[in-house]
């Protein structure tokens, strides 16, 4: 294939050329962190010379010819000093007022503002951003902090992924330092996949991705990992139900490692746990560890290499009521990025990465053993040009992705004796793309941007599917117009393409889900998304609303959703194909005034599906439909060592088709089940409290003690729905009766802070 050697010569022709390249040139934009407007006649100088400049009415300057390892200080009469080192410089820097000078200070809850954004419902996260959440079993999540968002939800009780704008877990790209990663929670969603003590920042979009993205139809999350450090600093905690620690390793000049390991103990908890149907009960077992490890060399004044490695793994084993069921999941990531700056407005960047993800469940359910496998394998290189110029941004690139998914190896027998099944073989696919995106101002009300992504979908053959080739075309257009300096209103249209399937079984709350590839018979599912959002923001005040409404065609489903497709010699024979509509209304308020953070979501949304085969060809809510979503979080400084926090949540729960009973036919089990989805969990609810103590700092040593009370009203939220039968297999007729295990009870869990 022509284009990774095409892609290989651009590589080295970008190396040859950065010996000859330009001095280092910096240039950005300052703005009042309060009034989020640009800040005039800052002063910028570099430390230790006497190099500088001052901000124009715009608040923006430039550097020309300085050191890649320089510190530029920025100051002026009013706000606090700021100093940063030039790697570290971002194309927006908020300087905070002194809050000496005042007697009441109000502030912007995130340092995101939607005014500046063209996209709606784009969301950049800082460090800071972070740092402002109350705990959570005494960490700041990173991932948390999307689904505090409007329109996002966790995807179930015990699964992983989100649910953005009615679409389901498997449509959203998660990509970590522009590696992908296919499975992003630990079980129950009390701790994400991403330890949010190696994040830099962290970029989340559901409409208008960029081009550079695609192959999933609902949101892009793009997360960055810490940049070199100037000197070398740890950070971790200790508490009763984790341990973590993070080291950003500064070696010599050009080399810095930063590394970062967690691992749960939640045995701890067991003796003290009396409901025995909780996931923490004495007849289950549960942990979860994860690691990362970055490595980067400067190899010239332009020119950087880091090369990642990112590990996650769950394992829970239940063994409740006398049943025996074991699952494990976990990712494992390696990738190496060339990045490049030609000059202050022209880089390259040049990515290759292997993402593995395996899935494994037991149990012996029913009146049957089974054992089933599941993997996912993408390998990926991608390449991109980019051109940050004050009146526009072009990006264009090329990719190529290689991706193996086994989407169920199984193992079954009743009564000992073994079910005969022929499992899949594993299926192959490649994709190629060409991406361009062009971000430009008509006027200074008027703003646009504007992407095409062409993508190519080749499949190999196997036992049952033929090999097979599509192209298609995906257009992005975004539009803001800005009426005042404190309002704006939003447009966007998106048109997106999913090779993938994900069949889920719905009557279980865990992570189970097999995907399947496209072939001829089951087409890519394309989604046609359109927003509407309207941003008001003043005086500490953000105000944000949006309305969507999204269409998804040859969308999959089960035909019942059921464990009797584990049995299935050919998977594809239980799919059936059809749409669903997904529309909503997203409302959003953040506001901290003096030491009290307030912000508030709530989304209301409806998602439907329609199948020809399924509920007579009537409409029916989908399995991931979340009707009202709401969540508040409250934080109160009370002086300068003591933090309170609190989170509440409240969602509508998941639907499901409950299995009715079992008929033996031909001394084979099978399930019978009721109406599509016509049942539904309860609704979820919880509320966490928290209290952080910072104690003073010495020297470069500095630590705090949280105390977090998680469930603190100790709601029994179902963890899962399982099923008890009575009868045996001599009888033609087995009944099935369902049972519900809680997800965490209430947990206090105390964590000391650290950094050094």
């Amino acid at each position: 294939m022509s284009h990774p050697k095409y892609l290989l010569y651009f590589f080295v022709s970008f190396i040859s050329f950065a010996k000859i390249s330009a001095q280092n040139s910096i240039a950005s934009k300052i703005f009042d962190f309060n009034s989020n407007i640009p800040v005039q006649d800052v002063s910028v100088l570099v430390k230790g010379t006497q190099k500088g400049t001052y901000t124009d009415k715009n608040g923006v300057f430039h550097l020309d010819n300085i050191d890649n390892n320089a510190i530029i200080i920025l100051s002026k009469i009013g706000y606090n000093s700021l100093s940063i080192a030039i790697k570290d410089v971002d194309d927006i820097i908020y300087l905070e007022p002194e809050i000496s000078l005042l007697k009441e200070v109000t502030i912007r809850t995130f340092s995101s503002s939607q005014l500046k954004k063209v996209v709606p419902g784009q969301i950049h996260f800082s460090q800071k951003d972070i740092e402002r959440l109350p705990f959570i079993l005494g960490e700041k999540d990173v991932i948390k902090l999307i689904q505090y968002t409007p329109g996002v939800q966790q995807a179930t009780e015990g699964q992983s992924g989100l649910l953005v704008r009615g679409g389901n877990g498997s449509m959203n790209l998660t990509l970590l330092d522009d590696m992908y990663l296919h499975n992003t929670s630990h079980l129950g969603g009390l701790f994400s996949a991403i330890n949010s003590d190696f994040v830099h920042s962290l970029e989340f979009s559901k409409a208008g991705f960029d081009a550079s993205f695609g192959g999933r139809l609902s949101s892009v999350t793009d997360i960055k990992t810490l940049k070199a450090a100037d000197s070398t600093y740890f950070n971790g905690s200790l508490g009763l139900l984790s341990t973590k620690l993070t080291g950003n390793i500064k070696i010599n000049e050009k080399h810095s490692l930063l590394i970062s390991g967690r691992r749960t103990y939640l045995e701890v908890f067991k003796p003290f746990i009396k409901d025995e149907n909780s996931v923490l009960g004495k007849n289950n077992n549960y942990y979860l560890y994860d690691f990362y490890a970055k490595h980067s060399f400067l190899v010239s004044k332009k020119g950087k290499i880091e090369t990642k490695v990112y590990l996650t793994r769950d394992d829970f084993i239940d063994k409740t009521n006398g049943r025996n069921r074991k699952l494990n999941w976990g990712n494992f990531l390696l990738g190496t990025t060339y990045s490049h700056q030609f000059s202050k407005s022209f880089s390259s960047k040049t990515t290759i990465s292997n993402s593995f993800y395996e899935f494994s469940l037991s149990s012996d359910d029913f009146i049957y053993d089974y054992y089933a496998n599941s993997t996912f394998n993408v390998f990926s290189l991608n390449h991109q040009f980019l051109w940050d110029k004050p009146n526009y941004l072009f990006k264009v690139g090329a990719s190529y992705n290689k991706n193996k998914i086994l989407p169920k190896d199984v193992q079954a027998s009743i009564d000992e004796s073994p079910i005969e099944i022929l499992n899949q073989e594993t299926f192959k696919y490649d994709d190629i793309n060409i991406f361009g995106d062009l971000e430009f101002s008509i006027s200074e009300k008027l703003k646009v941007k504007s992407g095409l992504r062409l993508s190519a979908y080749l499949t190999e053959s196997n036992g049952l599917v033929d090999r097979d080739k599509r192209y298609n075309l995906e257009p992005r257009l975004s539009i803001r117009y800005k009426s005042s300096d404190n309002q704006a209103y939003k447009f966007s249209y998106q048109r997106l393409n999913q090779f993938i399937h994900q069949a889920s079984i719905s009557s279980f709350s865990l992570p189970a889900d097999f995907f399947l590839i496209s072939t001829k018979n089951i087409k890519p599912q394309v989604v046609n998304q359109v927003s509407l959002g309207y941003i008001y923001e003043e005086n500490g005040l953000q105000f944000n609303s949006a309305l969507f409404f999204k269409n998804v065609s040859n969308y999959t489903e089960f035909t019942n959703g059921s464990i009797n497709n584990l049995f299935s010699n050919n998977i594809y024979e239980d799919i059936v194909v059809g749409q669903f509509n997904a529309y909503g209304l997203e409302l959003s308020v953040n506001r901290k005034i003096n030491k009290l953070t307030m912000q508030g979501a709530l989304t209301l949304s409806k998602t439907i599906a329609k199948f020809d085969d399924i509920n007579q060809g009537n409409y029916f809510a989908t399995s991931f439909d979340r009707p009202i979503n709401v969540n508040t979080i409250v934080n109160y400084k009370l002086n300068n060592r003591i933090e309170l926090g609190a989170i509440f949540l409240f969602t509508s729960g998941q639907n499901y088709t409950k299995p009715q009973d079992i008929r033996i036919i031909n001394e084979r089990p099978i399930i019978n089940f009721e109406a599509k989805n016509a049942s539904r969990f309860p609704n979820y609810h919880r509320l966490d409290l928290s209290c952080t103590y910072s104690f003073k700092k010495k020297g470069n040593w500095s630590s705090k003690l949280n105390l977090t009370l998680y469930n603190a009203y100790n709601n029994k939220n179902p963890f899962q729905i399982y099923y008890s039968t009575a009868g045996d297999t001599d009888d033609s007729f087995v009944e099935i009766i369902e049972n519900r295990d809680d997800l965490f009870p209430f947990l206090p869990t105390l964590n000391w802070l650290f950094s050094f």
